[in-house]
Parts: C-alpha cells; structure tokens; sequence
C-alpha cells in the first residue's frame, strides 16, 4: 500500500530541521498543502513563510537553507524539491514510480480502495433525518438525510462501526395537532387522490388544522389536553397518536429507501419516555450539586438549573443558567435530549426494548424501539465512542448545552465526541419552508426526485428510443436521485441553498449526471475492449503513461484514500463530492485527448489499465456519494 504522501513529506522536513537543529514550536503538518497548479509541484510547504520572523530571515532565504538540508535520494515517491519566492519549497513526485503502483493497487483492492482502518475497534453513532412524524420530506430535510448519510458511509470505510439512528419525536405538539385533525374531521376537507402518499396527504391535513388553530385560544387548549393524554401510554389519544406517527414513518421511509438512505433503528421518542431514561439521567445531575440543582430565588425560582455560567461558550449570556425540569415538576425538552446523548454513549443502564421493523433493501434490517412485541437488547445499540447529531445550526445553542452537561458530570472523553454537524437550510425564493403554512408543497422530495427523473427520462427515450420502457424509467430514477442528492452534497454545510430547478436538473458541469456519464464512459471503453477479464497487468509497460492528462488523472487517484481521510475527519461531504467531480474532470480530458480503442496495442494496454483504475476509484466514491451508475446515459 502506497503511504500517506503528506507524511513523507513532513518527514522529510522534520529531517531537514533536525539537521539545522531548529525547534519549529508548531505542527509541521500545519504548512503542507496542495498547490493550485501541477507546475507548482504536488505538495508545497509554507514552513519557511512562518519561521522568517523569528528567525529575522527574508522568508525566500529560510526556504533555500531548509532546502539545502533536504536529501531526498534514498526516497522512492519523491524526484526533486524545488523553492519559490516568497519562500515556498515545493515537492514534486516520480511519476515513474507512482504509476504502476497506484494502478496496480486500484486493481488489486477493488472496492476496497480507498478504506482504511483508522476507527477499528470503535464506534460511531449518526442521528440523522429525525422530523416530526406529520408531513413528507422536503428538499430541506432531504439534506439533512444525505449528509447523515454520506458521513456514516464515510466513518464506515475508515473501519468504524457506524450505528444509524432516526430519531421519531412522536410527543411533540405537531402530532397532538394532527390527532387533533382527525378527530375534528379536518381530514375530510383535504382531498386525497389515489396515488398521492400518505405522508404528502398527512402533510395538508396538517396545514389546515394549525391555520384553524391559529388566534383561538379555545382551541389551543384542546391541543394542550391531548398532548397531555400522549403522555398516559395507555390512554386511546396515545396509542392513537402512535399509529399516526408509525404510519407516517413508513410512507417516510419510502422516500428515504428511494434515495438510498438507510437506518438501523428507530427510536421513539414516547418509548425513550416509557422507558424512563430521564430518571437515571436526573439522578446523575442531581448527584452532582456543584453544577445542577434547584434555584432558590430569582426568575427561575423552584426550577433545577444547569449552571453554565463559568464555562467559556455560556459567560457572555445574559441569564448563563438553563432550565432543566421546572418548578411543575416537568422536565423541559433539553431533559430529553440529555438523558438521550447519555443513553447514545452507553452511560445509563436503563434500557429500552426492540424489534426488527423491516428488512431493507441490500438485506440490512431496521430496529425499531418498540412497546410491544419486542425485547431488551442492551449491548446491540448505543455504547457508542462518538457521537455525530446531524441538526440544523438553529439547534446549536441547544446542543452546546448537551454537550456542556455531558462535561459537567466529568464524561470529559464523551464531550469531546459529541458532535453536532450543523448545516443551514435550503430555502425557496420566499424564504424557509413551512409545515404550517404548507409551503413545501411541490418541493417535497418525492416532487423535487420525480421532476429530475423526468428529465433523464426524456433524455434516455431521445437517446436510445428503442430501449424498453422498464429500462429507461430504471434509468431514469438512478440518474434522478444522483442529480438530487450530489446537488445537496456540493455545497459547504454553512451554506445556506436557495432551491433552484435549473441547477439541480442541469446536467452539465459540476452536477451528479455528469460524474455518472464519466463512470458510464469508462465502463463503455471496457466493454468494448472484451471487458476487465482480458486486461492482464503483467503484458503492460506502464512508462507510456507519461503525457501530462494522463499523470493528472493518476495523481488524482493517488490521492482518493487521503481525501477520504480529510473528509472523515473534517465531516465534509462536500469534500467527497468535489473530489468525485475533480476525478470526473480528469478522466474526461484524458478520454478527449488520449484515444485508447484505436491506440497502437502497447498504448491501448497501458490505457484500459489507467481506465479501469479510474472506473474502480470513480465507482468507490460515488458509492460513498450514495450515488448508483446507470448502464446507459
């Protein structure tokens, strides 16, 4: 296996200043980066940039003396070092050696290639997708999804066990709403075609109702009473409410097995509360009065308060205190996201019961937590060592104080693996959606999924009119859900996206169809050839992939298991997804520019070899992506 080329490097600077006897005073690895252009090397330092300062050197003149102690003539992946002003010393690799091994190790591992085993041995657990059981998926929600899922692919290919959970918060106001509808009839004045989804349907039912509600106080305080039977398990509103919300659910995982995202459990919030998970977890707090107790005086008076004041991230806070259970005796909705972080990481010995939901497609069964027909299983879930909640950036106040609690009761390790990927919101031209105002309508996923797929539809029966019908819709829904999900994948999580037709069902440029056409080509060239079986490694002389598209598309192979690194550990899908579109550039170029089926036979060996090893890497990543490649575009 090829080594990690940014650790040769350091190594070979940590080399250099040992020899000058230098003491750097920061991480080497801090000033190693990818320079912009080829002809800048493949690896560039800015050491010397940081050192001239104290060492009162123009910086050109710090990068000539480390340079001077670089030896790099034993090295078998390095062929010169180069230094440019302002003081950059650049690495450039030996081709010569890269080529036949990279190939070789592409062709050798697989699917594997890429993997590494850096999380073996522990456990990573991803909460992800978690809406109220009471309308569709939007395009919103659908990113959240993604990303969730895209990051529990990633941490599984760096040898972590990766557990998946959907959060069902079927307590919440909105389904006392949706109960609420239908025992007034709300339901009856929403129209429900044939082939309209239930969740789609529950969706407008629910509009109505809240609009209904909306400036009648009367009203509201029917809510308030049904919320209040949800919580009596045994009650006719609750077991009611709780077929609304399984229902829902299951139209809703329809959606989500549409676009290849998958779970392994379903957690209740209405079980996690029968199972009395925030008992144990407030007799930790309460064991710990230095942090957590009842305020004797002030606003919150009567009320058990955790006191954050002396922490950093909370000292800036006008009222630095937060409530945790109040001084009715009834714990407030942070009480349920702490008691269920510290159930995430194994720290309560409560446990809940469970049963197999359904077994998805692939054959990876779905737990569900369940109040009958199941059973204890305290070992299979949770006990995770990490911890990633995919939430929006609105919840960040609310996850730092989980977070902060988790430190306060000394689960300082805990603490630091608690991991709230935030992301901003997709929005339409007005603004966010909105389940009470409904305007999600026409953006929800299964719409955004079945407009995109139409295009390619169109676009299979103009290319190949002959093609039977099942085969164009089947390859219509590949191409539809990988436009849908590399387009909420592009983006930095920070970003806030404004939904655009245009740019989702553009099928050119940085876009999901477009890497898929480049996976879809190679495996046209490969075909053609006779297929993988008649390419033998040994017959080719790999010195002939020397033209400079040819060394690009290599290195950018070269660099996939490392990229996969970074994207883990940074938790960026949008990483992954612009490295994928980088790879697809690199392997079109080389397609236009390097013929391969018509090439003289020791050219045409040496090509199929550097395509199959770029269809290999294209296929790991678009794997990773969620993404599936057509037979035919």
């Amino acid at each position: 296996m090829l080594p990690k080329l940014s650790e040769v490097v350091k190594a070979i600077l940590e080399k250099a200043i040992s020899r000058m006897k230098l003491s750097v005073g920061f991480p080497l690895e801090e000033t190693i980066e990818k320079p912009p252009e080829p002809k800048m090397g493949d690896f560039s330092s800015t050491i010397a940039l940081r050192l001239a300062k104290r060492l009162k050197l123009k910086p050109i003149d710090v990068a000539l003396k480390i340079s001077e102690n670089i030896e790099i003539s034993g090295e078998e992946l390095l062929e010169r070092v180069e230094v440019k002003p302002p003081g950059y010393i650049n690495f450039f690799l030996k081709t010569s050696s890269l080529v036949k091994r990279i190939i070789e190790e592409v062709v050798k591992q697989k699917e594997k290639y890429g993997r590494n085993n850096s999380g073996l041995g522990r456990k990573a657990l991803v909460e992800h997708t978690s809406i109220n059981p009471t309308k569709p998926l939007h395009i919103g929600h659908l990113r959240n999804s993604i990303v969730g899922d895209i990051v529990s692919r990633m941490y599984a290919s760096c040898g972590w066990k990766v557990e998946v959970e959907n959060l069902i918060d079927d307590m919440g106001r909105q389904v006392a709403v949706l109960v609420w509808a239908f025992k007034n009839g709300v339901h009856v004045d929403v129209p429900r075609d044939n082939d309209m989804k239930l969740d789609l349907w529950y969706g407008l039912v629910y509009s109505m109702a809240d609009s209904r509600l909306q400036g009648n106080p009367e009203l509201e305080k029917q809510i308030e009473e049904i919320m209040r039977d949800m919580h009596d398990e045994r009650s006719e509103i609750s077991q009611f409410a709780r077929i609304l919300s399984e229902k829902c659910v299951e139209s809703n995982l329809e959606t989500t097995s549409r676009m290849n995202v998958f779970y392994d459990l379903l957690v209740w919030e209405s079980d996690i509360g029968e199972a009395d998970v925030w008992s144990e977890a407030f007799e930790k707090l309460k064991s710990t009065p230095e942090h957590f107790g009842v305020e004797t005086e002030g606003e919150y008076k009567g009320c058990f308060v955790a006191k954050l004041g002396h922490l950093e991230d909370f000292k800036d806070l006008k009222s630095s205190d937060k409530v945790i259970v109040r001084s009715s005796g009834v714990p407030t909705y942070i009480a349920s996201d702490i008691a269920y972080q510290m159930w995430k990481f194994g720290l309560l010995k409560t446990g809940m019961k469970y049963r197999v939901h359904h077994v998805q497609p692939g054959g990876r069964a779905l737990w569900s937590t369940s109040p009958i027909l199941a059973s204890k299983m305290r070992e299979k879930f949770a006990h995770a060592d990490r911890v990633i909640n995919v939430i929006g950036y609105e919840q960040t106040y609310l996850q730092q104080i989980v977070r902060s609690c988790l430190r306060l009761l000394g689960y300082g390790r805990e603490f630091e693996n608690s991991i709230h990927l935030s992301y901003k919101h997709v929005e339409v031209a007005g603004g966010r959606f909105s389940g009470r105002l409904g305007n999600w309508y026409g953006f929800h996923a299964d719409a955004v999924v079945n407009r995109t797929a139409l295009q390619a539809y169109e676009q299979a029966s103009k290319n190949y009119p002959s093609l039977p019908e099942l085969k164009k819709r089947e390859i219509a829904e590949i191409i539809g859900v990988g436009a849908v999900r590399y387009w909420l994948t592009k983006f930095k999580l920070d970003q806030t996206i404004i939904f655009d037709y245009d740019k989702v069902t553009d099928f050119d440029g940085e876009t999901g169809p477009y890497i898929q056409y480049a996976a879809v080509r190679a495996n046209s060239i490969l075909q053609k050839a006779g297929g993988v079986q008649t390419i033998d490694l040994g017959e080719v002389d790999f010195t002939i992939l020397s033209d400079e598209v040819e060394l690009d598309l290599i290195k950018e192979i070269m660099v996939f298991p490392e990229t996969l690194i970074e994207c883990t550990d940074a938790h960026a899908p949008n990483m992954l997804a612009n490295y994928a579109y980088s790879l697809a550039v690199k392997f079109n170029k080389f397609y236009e520019k390097r013929p391969v089926l018509t090439a003289a036979d020791n050219e045409k060996k040496a090509r199929l070899t550097l395509v199959l090893a770029a269809r290999q890497t294209l296929l790991n990543v678009l794997n990773l992506l969620g993404i599936q490649v057509p037979e035919q575009m």
